[in-house]
């Protein structure tokens, strides 16, 4: 009996042993398998663009060189430059130190998103700064001070409808005009890297665009009306035209408004239609047996502009390429350059021209010709006038005035660089900061009893412009590195997806 109780036992024993085996371990698969904590899986980034250049200029103040404040840092002695060796003494490349641009092609002193990619990479509060200290010297805080007062200048007299002129006529001359105008002045605000979001000039901005659009034609893309008189060579319709899309494509390429989008498409093929088989223009894109180089200047720079916004519009390359055989044809010989060809005989104004067609080639990418090196020969020993002197050149001339001519030259000096930079900017910034009138306004000595008047705003616009020179356009030989890695801030909202 006693025998069978062990044998009983011995053989239910074994499988609860094995059942309680069995249990004990499904139990610890499940917690290792089932409640386990998930681990970290890939993540998905929500970007939230806020606050954008906080984030730079934190970056900014913790470089170890830079010890001062950005006011002083971008602030310069009232002294001029020491005296710069002979020009023919000094390498022809900018300055030793390379300035590292990949880091500037991000955003703007503004609360909405905005990438400034290529020719406007330097238009960030960030990029001005290092530009203005690598190329102003030390003229490049005040130089900044007196676009301020420009652009505040500016300001105080746009009119209602958001254009820049005087009076109210509603003439085909005076809407050449204001959109000539209107056209430059905006053009003044986008180099500072301002939109219809900046703080304090983002209203200025936006009436500036609306009225621009609100002037174009919608079925021929114009933004003027033209003279019906056929071949007429002082229609300025065509520069209200060209320096309107110049300004409304910077303003696309800036902020990718799609309200911009088509204006600027259609604004552009105006000029590609226009364009004559040489590659010029002439007035009113007639297409007729002359051509002219102030206008043609207009009409690449728009075309350009163009181009850096990514216009998509066929034909704007091909027009940048036939512009340069145009200029060419242009060339006068010694580094000058003719205004106008085609009349009976020749149109000179030759020392306004030179700049033009200089930087026309540069912006086209023809830095390397003939002409654009006998052309800056040409400004090397022309060198930059003086504010009376150059009133006193130009006095008599009713087509341009010295503020074109600064204009032009400065920038083609800029895109080249080197020691001719150097000594134009010593002579060129302090004089032209010393110019401005106390109420921020550049005015004509004819035009210094005067508030305002058309010529005191195209001579201020030109005037600001020209002092944005160090970031408004990228310099031909500075290239920023392409940054294909989107940008990201410290604080972005990350979405983990389990």
């Amino acid at each position: 009996m006693k025998s069978s109780s062990n044998n009983l036992i011995s053989r239910v024993s074994g499988p609860a042993v094995s059942v309680v085996v069995h249990v004990g371990i499904v139990i610890l698969l499940l917690k290792v398998l089932v409640f386990r904590t998930p681990e970290k899986e890939t993540a998905i980034d929500v970007q939230v663009v806020e606050e954008q250049i906080r984030e730079l200029d934190k970056v900014e103040e913790q470089e170890p060189q830079q010890e001062q404040t950005a006011e002083e840092a971008l602030e310069a002695p009232n002294e001029l430059a020491d005296e710069l060796p002979a020009d023919n003494l000094l390498p022809d490349s900018m300055l030793d130190s390379e300035l590292d641009l990949s880091g500037l092609d991000a955003v703007a002193n503004i609360e909405s998103p905005l990438v400034m990619k290529g020719l406007m990479v330097g238009r960030s509060e960030s990029g001005r700064k290092k530009l203005l200290r690598e190329f102003g010297g030390r003229y490049g805080g005040q130089a900044e001070k007196a676009v301020l007062k420009g652009l505040d200048w500016l300001q105080s007299v746009q009119d209602e409808n958001g254009s820049w002129g005087v009076g109210k006529s509603r003439s085909m001359t005076a809407r050449q005009e204001r959109a000539r105008l209107t056209g430059l002045a905006l053009l003044c605000y986008l180099a500072h890297g301002e939109t219809s979001q900046s703080e304090v000039y983002g209203e200025t901005v936006q009436r500036a665009i609306q009225y621009l659009l609100d002037e174009q034609n919608d079925k021929t893309g114009s933004f003027v009306p033209f003279s019906k008189t056929v071949g007429s060579h002082d229609d300025i319709g065509v520069y209200g035209h060209a320096i309107a899309t110049y300004a409304l494509c910077e303003a696309y390429g800036m902020t990718r408004m799609p309200l911009l989008k088509e204006p600027v498409e259609k604004a552009v093929q105006v000029i590609i239609d226009g364009q004559q088989k040489s590659g010029g223009w002439d007035h009113r894109y007639q297409h007729e047996k002359w051509s002219d180089l102030s206008v043609g200047g207009w009409q690449v720079q728009a075309l350009r502009a163009a181009q850096a916004a990514e216009v998509q519009v066929d034909g704007i390359l091909q027009a940048l390429e036939d512009s340069v055989s145009f200029v060419q044809g242009m060339y006068a010989g010694e580094g000058k350059f003719y205004y106008r060809l085609g009349n009976k005989t020749p149109n000179g104004d030759l020392d306004y021209m030179t700049g033009v067609a200089v930087l026309c080639m540069q912006l086209a990418g023809s830095n390397q010709e003939d002409e654009v090196k006998s052309g800056l020969d040409y400004l090397k020993d022309v060198e930059c006038s003086d504010w009376d002197e150059g009133w006193e050149k130009t006095g008599k001339n009713k087509s341009f005035n010295i503020a074109y001519e600064w204009y032009y030259n400065t920038q083609a000096i800029f895109q080249k660089g080197g020691s001719k930079w150097s000594s134009w900017n010593k002579k060129f910034a302090p004089m032209l900061i010393e110019a401005q009138d106390s109420s921020g306004a550049w005015k004509p000595p004819s035009e210094m009893d005067e508030a305002v008047s058309k010529d005191i705003i195209y001579t201020t616009s030109f005037c600001t412009l020209s002092l944005q020179v160090y970031y408004r356009i990228l310099p031909s030989f500075k290239k920023a590195d392409r940054n294909d890695r989107p940008f990201e801030f410290d604080n972005d909202v990350k979405i983990v997806v389990y």
